[in-house]
């Protein structure tokens, strides 16, 4: 199984001194950038040991599908670019949390809720179709989210998108925080495409040390053990050296590998 990291454009050089196989960037930040930014990181990228495959960040998360007035041709548009970019970058997979932008806010019904966000995550599939890329609904804790939860529960959303490139995700803290079975990797595999992990205690996502206090073999045997064949990311945003927390990560989670 190999480890990405999440991170912007400027840390690459650091994901790759710290020993991680591929990096997880932000599509907003690329879509963003200028024609000249765009192309000197297109090279950067091309000269560089690591996999881009999977990227995440689709939507700043002060957006809300339900809200009056919410632009979804806009976001649509944003799509097609970022995957334009992406696509030419390595992308296969996005990852889709944005958990406070599907959130169902109080006053409108769970169907109604439901049926907005179901066709906002089909469009986004449709626009993305053609350059080969995937959509991974992320089940998300309820700190993050108050819709779509659980695994089963995005599968079940996902069947309904009914398109080929929407699948899910499993991801330790959310499914720490929810008690959720680990079992439940299995059960679903098949719709798992990919996998985040951090240290899953208390609100900073911290990169998994050794000596951190938290057992990350049952959650790591539980993807090896279903059958898992994508990567499994390192979602780390909170840290005092980027670089050195990274590499004592990898080389942590190098050796719980090896115990099974």
């Amino acid at each position: 199984m190999k480890l990405g990291c999440f991170g912007s454009s400027s840390q690459i050089p650091m994901i790759e001194r710290a020993g991680f196989d591929n990096a997880e960037l932000d599509i907003c930040e690329i879509a963003a950038m200028d024609e000249a930014s765009y192309k000197e990181l297109k090279a950067r990228i091309a000269s560089s040991p690591l996999g881009f495959k999977v990227f995440s960040g689709f939507m700043p998360l002060s957006e809300r599908i339900h809200e009056a007035g919410f632009d979804s041709g806009k976001w649509f548009d944003h799509a097609e670019r970022s995957a334009e970019r992406t696509a030419e970058l390595g992308a296969e997979i996005w990852t889709f949390g944005a958990g406070k932008c599907r959130s169902i806010p109080e006053g409108i019904s769970r169907a109604d809720g439901e049926k907005q966000v179901l066709e906002f995550v089909h469009g986004i599939c449709e626009r993305i179709a053609p350059y080969k890329i995937t959509l991974v609904v992320e089940p998300l804790g309820p700190v993050n989210s108050n819709y779509l939860n659980y695994i089963g529960e995005a599968v079940d959303f996902i069947k309904k998108v009914d398109l080929d490139n929407c699948k899910t995700m499993c991801d330790l803290r959310h499914m720490h925080k929810l008690s959720e079975t680990l079992s439940d990797i299995s059960r679903y595999v098949e719709y798992i495409k990919h996998a985040h992990i951090d240290y899953p205690d208390g609100d900073r996502r911290l990169f998994p040390m050794e000596g951190d206090g938290f057992d990350y073999v049952p959650y790591l045997k539980a993807l090896k053990e279903s059958g898992y064949q994508g990567d499994l990311t390192v979602e780390a945003t909170a840290y005092d050296d980027f670089e050195a927390e990274a590499g004592k990560c990898v080389s942590y989670l190098h050796k719980l590998n090896k115990l099974f």
